[in-house]
């Protein structure tokens, strides 16, 4: 059985390799358009978005207050805060929400 799972972790380290490798050497040299480039630049605050919304929907008892507290951080960001403002004020929020 032990075999099986390292010929799975070889097998999957080649091919994580070889995915990450093939565009790297295909493409050394050029440089990418500027619409990849903005496109990248998104990707790693997207991905954060997308794994950490659903935790913030069901983080307190209430999901009103959960979507409240969502809104007014999505405000502050958009109004261009300080984050620390934004975390503190948001958790504050809440905090007074659940006390209600």
């Amino acid at each position: 059985m032990e075999i099986k799972f390292l010929i799975i972790i070889l097998g999957s380290m080649f091919i994580n390799y070889f995915l990450r490798a093939v565009p790297i050497l295909s493409h050394s040299g050029k440089k990418p358009g500027r619409f990849l480039k903005s496109f990248l630049e998104y990707i790693p605050f997207a991905a954060i978005g997308a794994l950490l919304f659903p935790d913030v929907l069901y983080s307190t008892g209430s999901i009103w207050i959960s979507v409240l507290g969502a809104i007014f951080a999505g405000s502050l960001i958009l109004l261009k805060k300080n984050m620390l403002l934004v975390i503190s004020g948001t958790i504050f929020l809440v905090y007074l929400l659940n006390l209600i």
